[in-house]
């Protein structure tokens, strides 16, 4: 008996032995293991409506049709439509096209002369015959010798009629070939309430919407050579012809880019017009693209051309109207409505803040801003400023700006006693 009691504490001690090994292990694996990841809490408003407000609604004119967009970089905004699906005669309004694919044939940076075509017989009696009937014209002499930006200055200022068909002839050899690009262009831009009988407008069966035309003034703006062109105020054609642009609220309505003017008795009143302007310095510009058909005359809007007053009236209407229902919104840290921490079991904790510089956005009132979080986890401990997440801030999809979200305070890691009851 003695000797089985012996072998019994023997066996005894050593288990004890061998289980406070086992704990001491395991106690200071658990002292030595990395501290546990902490995962931050962010809390943002989404959307979020940074221009506060309702916007004006654009007047519309008592008869004809009226649609205007609102082009802030790649994002348009449909502000406007008056019968907008009408199809209606569209006058010299047609020659904004004509330009456009002029260009499209023979593409020219702003200022740029162009190649030079040489003015044929058939060019002059164009010029004579219009001239006789009391159209628009420039006049022109056989053997004469226009640049492509001539030729666009005297088709777009004063609404050569003649330099449309010369324009079409340089282009493809016949009016006929170049009227089917005009349609084939007009299909391509999806303008499907468009068809084009001539270049110059004069024929009634030339007709499109208003909402056609608008797409045809938003690709007009997007070639910088036909805008410069547009926009010009007064010309003068190398043989000493000063032609002055119809469109009188150049040079009036701030950031006025013109388009086109048109006008007859079957189309009345037209205008395909555009005004740009930068709200804010910093914010991406912000173009109004407009259109307006059958507008009555109104000699008050312009003594010298009564029949484009209506017209003017109803596009400087709409261009103010519209530019006031924006405003420059500034995007940063002090205004993106979020809120973060982070928080460690253990008592170490941190709220956050954004960290990147703030931008200014031109928003239309009471449209809304989409503001996502992402966060990251962060590893204790860590210094104050390490980088705990990113926010996005997007407007229609298109990205304002990326900002990091980072720790106010030091985090610290578990002190050795809460690694040993908590690991």
């Amino acid at each position: 008996m003695r000797v089985l009691r012996v072998l019994i504490g023997i066996v005894c001690g050593a288990a004890l032995t061998a289980g406070a090994g086992v704990a001491g292990v395991l106690a200071a694996t658990r002292i030595e293991a990395d501290a546990p990841s902490l995962v931050p809490t962010v809390t943002a408003t989404s959307p979020w409506v940074a221009a506060a407000g309702t916007p004006e609604s654009i007047a519309v004119p008592e008869q004809g049709s009226l649609a205007v967009d609102a082009v802030v970089g790649s994002t348009v905004t449909h502000l406007a439509a008056s019968d907008a699906a009408a199809v209606r005669p569209i006058a010299s309004v047609t020659k904004t096209m004509t330009a456009l694919v002029v260009l499209e044939a023979h593409p020219l940076a702003p200022g740029q002369a162009g190649p030079l075509l040489t003015i044929a017989q058939s060019d002059v009696n164009d010029y004579r015959t219009i001239a006789a009937s009391g159209g628009s014209f420039a006049p022109v002499t056989l053997g004469e010798r226009l640049s492509e930006r001539d030729l666009l200055l005297g088709l777009m200022l004063p609404s050569a009629n003649n330099l449309a068909l010369t324009a079409a002839r340089w282009v493809d050899g016949s009016v006929r070939a170049f009227v089917a690009r005009l349609n084939a262009r007009a299909a391509a831009l999806g303008m499907a309430h468009t068809h084009f009988a001539d270049p110059d407008g004069l024929d009634p069966t030339t007709t499109s919407s208003v909402t056609d035309l608008v797409v045809l003034g938003e690709q007009a703006i997007a070639d910088d050579a036909l805008v410069s062109i547009v926009s010009t105020t007064t010309a003068t054609l190398p043989d000493g012809t000063v032609v002055d642009n119809l469109d009188t609220l150049l040079g009036i309505e701030p950031g006025w880019l013109g388009i086109k003017t048109g006008w007859t008795p079957d189309a009345g009143g037209c205008l395909l017009f555009a005004a740009r302007r930068t709200p804010s310095p910093g914010t991406t510009p912000l173009t109004i693209v407009g259109a307006v058909l059958d507008q009555a005359p109104d000699g008050n809007a312009d003594l010298a051309h009564p029949e484009l007053g209506g017209a003017f009236n109803a596009a400087r209407t709409a261009v103010d109207q519209a530019f006031a229902n924006y405003a420059a919104v500034r995007v940063g840290r002090a205004t993106i409505p979020l809120s973060g921490s982070v928080f460690g079991p253990w008592g170490t904790a941190s709220s956050l803040r954004l960290q990147g510089p703030d931008r200014t956005v031109l928003v239309r009132l009471g449209d809304a801003l989409t503001v996502s979080a992402a966060a990251h986890p962060l590893l204790v401990p860590s210094r104050a400023g390490a980088t705990a997440g990113t926010v996005t801030v997007t407007q229609h999809g298109a990205v304002v700006g990326t900002w990091s979200l980072a720790t106010e305070r030091q985090l610290e890691a578990p002190a050795p006693w809460w690694r040993l009851l908590h690991g």
